[in-house]
């Protein structure tokens, strides 16, 4: 009886050691990059007015990444987290209402070590649209007349894109080349600008051709260390440029 007792203690023994073992093994097994649950991506944000003062609150700004499901929103000091993003190549889209959308491309995560996304600035929509363009060929050069919806005590600037077809203000990652030195004086809604026709020659157009011109809205385009005005879209290599209010208007004219 006593012989018995003994093998059966003996036997739950074994039977514990084997289990605590295991589980030891489990715990400090090696695991690959690629089973990690994946790496966090934090940033910030800030929301810049027309006047160049910047937004003290910079919440609710939502941040995705394009083509995925993982998102969130800035909190009151603008910055922001995403977790567990897989290992890979993302898009990232800055957006809230009033404000210029904002992509920054080609972000990458090994899927496990955190990335600290570089600051971006979002700027106040142009609050004026474009009523109208129209067109004059005066000799060698292309006048392009602008009216503006108002009247406004400090400068407004133009954005235009020529293109070989007509131009949707969303889609601006299409064109041959872009001018941004038409400008809107204060106490005026018309302003225009001269753009010599060798330089549609010299860009491919040809004569007897029709050429799309359309103009837009745009506040703050020049390069800074963020990278906030303006980017090379990857698959066009075209400039995109940020703040921009797509409401503007289109005319076409013939290249002599």
């Amino acid at each position: 009886m006593i012989y018995a007792i003994h093998r059966y203690f003996l036997h739950i023994t074994i039977v514990i050691s084997t289990i605590l073992s295991s589980m030891g093994c489990m715990d400090s097994r090696v695991i690959s990059p690629d089973e990690l649950p994946g790496s966090q991506l934090r940033g910030s944000v800030r929301l810049l007015s027309e006047d160049n003062s910047f937004a003290i609150n910079k919440n609710l700004v939502l941040v995705k990444l394009e083509g995925t499901g993982f998102e969130t929103f800035t909190d009151t000091a603008g910055r922001w987290t995403l977790n567990l993003i897989p290992k890979g190549s993302y898009t990232i889209l800055y957006s809230k209402p009033g404000y210029s959308n904002v992509k920054r491309f080609s972000v990458r995560s090994d899927g496990a070590m955190p990335v600290i996304v570089n600051p971006i600035t979002l700027v106040q929509i142009p609050p004026f649209t474009v009523d109208s363009i129209s067109l004059m060929i005066q000799s060698d050069s292309l006048e392009v007349f602008c009216r503006i919806n108002q009247i406004s005590d400090v400068q407004r600037r133009i954005i235009l894109y020529i293109d070989s077809n007509a131009i949707d203000g969303s889609q601006r990652n299409r064109y041959v080349f872009t001018d941004i030195g038409l400008i809107i004086e204060p106490g005026n809604s018309i302003g225009s600008i001269r753009i010599p026709l060798s330089r549609f020659y010299n860009s491919g157009f040809v004569s007897g051709r029709n050429v799309y011109c359309a103009g837009f809205p745009i506040l703050r385009f020049e390069a800074t260390a963020d990278e906030s005005y303006f980017a090379i879209d990857p698959i066009t290599k075209k400039t995109i440029f940020w703040n921009v209010n797509p409401n503007g208007a289109n005319a076409q004219f013939t290249l002599p």
